[in-house]
């Protein structure tokens, strides 16, 4: 192998030298690619966390209209049904730590009679501003009804 003599008269394998120069353009690169994918990782990490937060959020919500419609079925007039829905609804909402920017709880109890069925509609519109403390601007509305089947051997108002 041939040597190649330094400014400071070491000599040095070729090999060596041709390696280096070719790694010299290369300098910086590592920081420069940081820069890059720093700020992607960042917003990526921040989609897949609001994005199970509005999984959660609609669980949630499924969850309270579910426990909407059991709490009115169980009930014997209409007017006790709506007002425990939205207490089950409320009370479900609130364990689950969802803060809803605008909250509607419909109970639909027309067919409300033994072997009837009674339904639930909760909507609850939820902000994007907390979300990971990147300040996310909007809101999300998220839908969800469920249906209990009114017991058949019940008393109370009958059709």
């Amino acid at each position: 192998m041939k040597r190649v003599s330094s400014p400071n008269g070491a000599t040095k394998p070729r090999a060596q030298t041709k390696q280096r120069r070719r790694f010299r353009g290369e300098r910086g690169s590592a920081a420069t690619e940081v820069v890059i994918l720093v700020p992607m990782a960042v917003l990526m990490v921040g989609f897949v966390i609001t994005v199970g937060r509005l999984s959660s959020t609609n669980q949630d919500v499924h969850s309270a209209s579910r426990d909407a419609a059991r709490a009115a079925a169980v009930r014997q007039y209409p007017a006790a049904a709506q007002a425990d829905a939205n207490q089950a609804a409320t009370t479900t909402l609130t364990a689950r730590g969802v803060s809803c920017q605008n909250l509607t709880i419909d109970v639909d109890t027309s067919q409300m009679q033994p072997g009837g069925q009674v339904t639930a509609t909760v909507t609850c519109e939820i902000g994007l501003d907390d979300v990971v403390g990147l300040g996310i601007p909007g809101s999300k509305t998220v839908t969800a009804t469920s249906v209990a089947v009114v017991d058949t051997y019940r008393g109370g108002q009958t059709p």
